[in-house]
């Protein structure tokens, strides 16, 4: 009978730089695109930020706990954004 290994530690590493990419990306629109194009850019933003995430946990090459670690990536990928959201309406109503 063989014991499997415990679950891996989450490497924030490879998560919290996605989110940091992604925050970056948010205030970049906030700065740059006017009032009504902000959701489509924010859609876009969101999708690079799974690309990201993709490029970013492949690399790390485990793939012990990669889809928690992708799950982590991407939720919080859209709670910054959902928040960015809310911050670029409530400027702009």
């Amino acid at each position: 009978m063989t014991l499997e290994s415990p679950a891996p530690p989450m490497r924030w590493t490879s998560i919290v730089p996605v989110w940091a990419a992604t925050a970056i990306a948010a205030v970049l629109v906030g700065v740059f695109a006017s009032a009504h194009e902000y959701l489509g850019w924010l859609g876009v933003v969101m999708a690079g930020s799974i690309l990201v995430t993709m490029a970013v946990q492949l690399g790390t090459q485990d793939k012990r706990g990669f889809v928690m670690r992708m799950g982590a990536s991407i939720v919080g990928s859209f709670v910054l954004l959902a928040l960015a959201t809310g911050v670029l309406a409530l400027l702009h109503l």
